[in-house]
Parts: structure tokens; C-alpha cells; sequence
């Protein structure tokens, strides 16, 4: 199974919704409330994810499970990806605090072209962007890349050749074309390298081929960018600081506990949220999904830096994909984060 909408360091025509919205009749419920709420007295929250339901969302569906949202006083609803065109925030008869995650450069340019929304928090620290292969062919190097048929989606080609001229090689050779994520063009020879997500298609490619399977990431080539970035509205942020307070210390425990009960949580996502789902798949994908989120101790939801969100802003209007610049340091509400 492998997603339509893959987190393009460009930024795809993934869509934010500009319905985000809360009721201000909503009340605002404190970290330290002494019970939890009975269900009718709990407040409404819409939580839109960028993909199916999966291992990349393992924290927040824990939230839920553990309720440790309830015990903020929150009823969540999560909404699994729409597609690529459009994120949409479900039924909006009633009134709801909303929240989301895109990636930083999706976020920047929904932005840029009117959206009200803040980045209050990143779940992945590092982009999970890589390019995929099998070792002993053609490819020993990133700079090999060059010199082979890459299978690309969107505007992948720009972030190859960008990467490759700063490793200081002539990338106006390169070869790449559209592909789809499966992996079996690889073994099927139609593709010497495929632009992979991390915890996804290239856990895909291990179970086929074991260590045979190789990964450039992007990081490891000067690319930086955050992944899962959590957003919500700006009126939210402004007028309600306590609910996203209390939204970002609940979804962190609940990161907690699903690295800390890995099993169990696949478990959970298998019998409530996608039965679909292959089990040893989804065990390795959060594995990785922990990787990229706890890099190093204490790491886990931590600040976002202002200047790696310029970068990538940057590269935007380099290749006019955003009509103009948006304040970054305005963007970033991150004096919430737990």
C-alpha cells in the first residue's frame, strides 16, 4: 500500500484547509484537572492527518486509547488523508477546535497563498525523504545517482540535483522519471533508484530484499526540513492557548507510551484503525517513525528551528513555488509545546 501524496520537498498539492475554526463558547480545560470529564461535557477536537491511519500517527492514537486526551478534557475525532488536493477537517455543523499535520514546506506554502494557520510543534525532527536501491549494482554512492534512472515523484528531480550540487556534482546528466512507490521496479529492473519515504516504502523494500536494500536519506546530504508538522489556527493559538497547551502535552504523552508499548500499539492500530495493515510492516515503520522523532534523548517534540523553515522557504521562492514570502518567526507558535 503506498500513498498518492508523499511529502515532496517542494511540497506536492497537498491543500490546508482554511476552515480551521473554534467555537470561543468552547471551554478551555487545564493540564492538572483533578477528573476527567464526563463524555457530554468533553470539548470537540478534529484531528486532520496527511496520510492513512498508520504507524506514522502511532502517538496520537494512543492519546485516545490511554485517555490522556479525555483527561484534558477533549472528545478527539481523527481523520485519516483525503488525497493530494485537498485536506479537509470533516463535518463542521458543530463547532470544534482544529488541528492538523503536513510538512514544513506544505505548511510555508499553503501559507504563502492565504491560509490562516500556525505551526505550534513538529513531530518528525528530520525529513524521512530518501532514495532507495539494491547494493551490489550499479550504485555505491549518493553521487552514483547521477548516472542511473531514477524514478521520482513530483518535483523530486529539483531536490536530487540540488543535493548533488552541493555534493559538488555536475547533476545536469541526471536521468530520473515519474514512479510509482512500489518497490518491485526495482527488482523488476525498470529503476536503479526510487525517491522512497523512510518508514514506508523502503521498510517495504527490506522485507523483499533484506540487506540487499539501500537508503540515501536526504539529511545525511544537507537537506533539512520537519516532517508531521502540527498546525492549528491562528485564532485558536491567539485566543485559546490553553487548548493547544493542552492538545500538545496529551498527543506527547501518547507518543510516550507508543514507543514505550510498541506492540501493543500496532496491536491497537490494527484492531481499531486499519485492519488492512501488514503487522511485521507496521512494527519496523515505528521503529523508524522513532528514529526520526526521538534522534537523540530529550529530542521528542522539540522546538523547531526558525532557521532550517527559512531554508526551505528559500528553495521555494527560488523555483517560484510559492508567490511570496510568509514571516516564519510569525509562523512558529511553539511556546506551547510541553
Amino acid at each position: 500500500m503506498f500513498p498518492i501524496n508523499k511529502f515532496e520537498f517542494f511540497g506536492a498539492a497537498l491543500a490546508l484547509s482554511t476552515s480551521l475554526f473554534c467555537s470561543c463558547a468552547s471551554s478551555e480545560k487545564s493540564a492538572n484537572s483533578p477528573a476527567v470529564a464526563s463524555v457530554s461535557e468533553l470539548t470537540p477536537v478534529r484531528v486532520q492527518l496527511d496520510w492513512i491511519y498508520n504507524a506514522q500517527f502511532a502517538g496520537l492514537f494512543q492519546a485516545v486509547e490511554q485517555g490522556y486526551y479525555a483527561d484534558v478534557g477533549f472528545e478527539v475525532s481523527i481523520l485519516p488523508g483525503v488525497g493530494a488536493d485537498e485536506i479537509k477537517l470533516g463535518d463542521t455543523r458543530e463547532p470544534v477546535f482544529s488541528f492538523g499535520s503536513t510538512e514544513s514546506n506544505v505548511l510555508i506554502g499553503k501559507v504563502a497563498e492565504g491560509a490562516d494557520a500556525v505551526a505550534i510543534g513538529a513531530m518528525f525532527q528530520d525529513s524521512p525523504m530518501g532514495w532507495m536501491y539494491l547494493k551490489e549494482g550499479p550504485i555505491e554512492s549518493f553521487e552514483d545517482l547521477v548516472n542511473v534512472r531514477v524514478g521520482i515523484h513530483a518535483d523530486g528531480a529539483r531536490v536530487i540535483a540540488l543535493l548533488l550540487e552541493q555534493q559538488g556534482v555536475d547533476a545536469s546528466g541526471l536521468e530520473t522519471f515519474a514512479a510509482s512507490y512500489d518497490p518491485q521496479q526495482l527488482l523488476d529492473g525498470k529503476a536503479d533508484a526510487l525517491q522512497c519515504y523512510y518508514i514506508d516504502e523502503f521498510v517495504k523494500l527490506e522485507q523483499m530484499v533484506g540487506d540487499r536494500a539501500g537508503v540515501f536519506l536526504a539529511r545525511d546530504y544537507g537537506y533539512r526540513a520537519y516532517s508531521q508538522v502540527m498546525y492549528t489556527s491562528g485564532l485558536t493559538a491567539t485566543e485559546h492557548p490553553q487548548v493547544v497547551a493542552d492538545f500538545l502535552a496529551a498527543t506527547k504523552r501518547g507518543w510516550e507510551y507508543a514507543f514505550a508499548h510498541q506492540e501493543a500499539t500496532i496491536d491497537l492500530i490494527l484492531s481499531k484503525y486499519n485492519p488492512k495493515l501488514e503487522r511485521d510492516y507496521q512494527i519496523r515503520s515505528l521503529a523508524k517513525v522513532e528514529e526520526l522523532m526521538v534522534p537523540e534523548p530529550g529530542a521528542l517534540f522539540r522546538p523547531m528551528d526558525p532557521e532550517v523553515l527559512k531554508a526551505g522557504q528559500a528553495h521555494l521562492l527560488k523555483y517560484d513555488l510559492i508567490p511570496e514570502a510568509v514571516d516564519i518567526d510569525a509562523l512558529l507558535v511553539q511556546q506551547y509545546l510541553p
